[in-house]
């Protein structure tokens, strides 16, 4: 008897499963916290540059009615925006008349005959809208903001070291004891980055919070959906994304009156203390230990599960309990490999399209979230809609996904998505400082919602597709194309500085790529998941043949229970 059997009888998402759900929610929550964090703890303050002491003193003591704006006003030029410029400053001179000055001149910016210098002094920070940050902690503006668009890159770094580590680590010595030392070296490094004494410190601590991050939330999800029915993994999947969608849409909230980076690092940290109880109440993974021979300890917690659901378990069913048999193909070694994936040129097309829409997906995503602040209006509104939309495209996945099929449901989101995100950078800006600009907002976040649900879409799809023998060397790959395209949305954005629309547009025309190379994809839907390259074949000539061949007629079709991942 399997386990899936087994579960059946006990309840597949009964008491016990939700209760291990509810806990898992709870820790996908706190991991949006740490993607997301650096919007806030690298966020860049209104600046300019500081204006000498020497030169303050002089003007306040030899100019009437002085004031701190008519001083700034003097001595920081305009740019074309009208704002104030952040990297120059008029060239300082102490014997220099305030009395005698032309001010007109002078506030318009074109103060003839003055030079401009690159700021001597350092830069003034204001606190509007961010308070304390590590960009006005180690000075990271001008000629160093490529230092912060750099943290970003270096945390999914991280991300992407931490899901190639921890995969395998957790199948060697299994979920909980990955998770629980994962769990502890997060924390560190959370305390560890809020003190920090300089970037390179910074950095390393960063990057393991990314690597822990990953080792968390991996090991404790697989721990959880492992333990639920088949009919309930799409379900579940889903709603743990949710939840990870709750805590984006918290984080702005604590950032708002946590307005010090480092207070903000510890506040985000210190909640997984509560997760070190996961000890006590969260089981290791029914099928590792199945699949390890560790049948006594997989009973334990099968009839503690069917206590709880108040189902009754005959002793001999448990002695039937079997441990998954491990393939053996004869052609393993080939099989195996990641060039059974690029074996046939129809293949091929296929892993790469798949791989390719994983990047985008993750760098549009992670794109969008980071570039919150340069929308316009009020940032921490602008990130909490930009996780609120996410609660409607998991929506749009559960209704439409098998009704639609795969492939025009990622195509027309991307396409939509793409648009939105192409058309929000020649939006006019309201002339009034500070004003919200709804158009953009909204457009913005239409874009975030189609791009999250698209992502939602291609894990699916890609374990759909891809044939048992090789799936998980497929989704791995895919995976770590995801964590490439999260480490590329920074520098993407550092475009932004010398060119503000690149960056949208660039994102915009990449998801709209994305979508219509995801036509040529064999459509999955309804379909059962492939064994060999030779079943992808099928599907392929299912998908795009009018004419029903000999492969069509001897493709069986799937129960409704298709769209499980394996």
């Amino acid at each position: 008897m399997k386990f899936d059997d087994v579960l059946k009888i006990i309840g597949d998402f009964g008491k016990y499963q939700k209760i291990q759900f509810v806990l898992i929610c709870l820790v996908a929550v706190v991991s949006a916290f740490l993607a997301l964090n650096m919007v806030f703890v690298g966020g860049t303050p209104y600046h300019h540059c500081a204006i000498p002491a020497s030169v303050r003193e002089a003007y306040f003591n030899t100019t009437e009615n002085a004031t701190d704006e008519g001083l700034v006003a003097m001595y920081i030029p305009l740019d074309k925006k009208g704002d104030y410029e952040e990297c120059k400053m008029y060239a300082t001179n102490v014997s220099y008349s305030f009395a005698t000055a032309a001010p007109g001149i002078i506030l318009n910016g074109t103060a003839e005959g003055r030079e401009t210098q690159e700021c001597p002094e350092g830069w003034y920070y204001s606190h509007d809208p961010f308070g304390k940050t590590i960009v006005s902690e180690w000075d990271l503006v001008c000629d160093s903001r490529w230092m912060r668009d750099t943290a970003k890159s270096i945390f999914f770094a991280g991300r992407l070291v931490g899901a190639v580590v921890f995969g395998q680590l957790s199948d060697k010595f299994g979920r909980k004891p990955v998770f629980m030392a994962c769990l502890v070296l997060q924390i560190i490094a959370g305390i560890a980055a809020a003190f920090s004494p300089n970037m390179p410190f910074f950095y390393v601590v960063y990057f393991l919070q990314g690597v822990m991050q990953v080792g968390v939330f991996l090991t404790v999800y697989v721990m959880g959906t492992e333990l639920v029915g088949p009919s309930h993994r799409k379900f579940t999947a889903f709603c743990v994304q949710g939840a990870y969608s709750i805590g984006y849409m918290i984080l702005p909230g604590l950032a708002y009156f946590i307005r010090s980076w480092k207070w903000l690092e510890i506040a985000i940290s210190l909640p997984a203390i509560f997760f070190l109880s996961y000890y006590w109440f969260v089981p290791e993974s029914v099928r590792w230990l199945l699949s390890n021979k560790k049948m006594d300890q997989a009973a334990v917690i099968i009839k503690k599960a069917a206590k709880v659901n108040n189902v009754s378990l005959d002793e001999a069913t448990l002695t039937q309990l079997e441990a998954p048999k491990k393939e053996v193909e004869k052609s393993a070694v080939v099989e195996k490999s990641c060039l059974y994936l690029v074996s046939t040129l129809k293949m091929a097309a296929i892993s790469f399209n798949v791989w390719f829409n994983w990047v985008v997906n993750a760098l549009v995503y992670y794109g969008l979230a980071l570039n919150t602040s340069e929308i316009g209006g009020n940032v921490y509104i602008n990130f909490f809609l930009a996780g609120a939309v996410e609660i409607p495209a998991y929506i749009i996945c559960v209704f439409l996904l098998d009704r639609l099929g795969r492939r025009r449901l990622i195509c027309g989101l991307m396409v939509i998505g793409g648009i939105t995100c192409g058309i929000v950078p020649f939006i006019p800006s309201s002339p009034e400082k500070g004003a919200v600009n709804w158009a953009a907002i909204t457009l913005a976040s239409i874009g975030k919602l189609c791009i999250t649900a698209s992502y939602g879409i291609i894990y699916l799809f890609a374990a759909e597709v891809f044939p048992t023998c090789v799936r998980n060397v497929g989704m791995g790959i895919a995976s770590m194309s995801a964590r490439i395209g999260g480490i590329l949305a920074p520098f993407v954005l550092l475009i932004g500085e010398y060119s503000a629309p690149v960056p949208l547009i660039l994102f915009g025309v990449l998801s709209i790529i994305g979508g219509l190379t995801s036509l040529l994809l064999p459509e999955t839907l309804g379909r059962p998941l492939p064994e060999t390259v030779e079943d992808v074949h099928a599907m392929v000539t299912a998908t795009f043949k009018r004419k029903k061949t000999t492969e069509e007629i001897n493709l069986p079709e799937m129960a409704d229970e298709n769209g499980e991942k394996a």
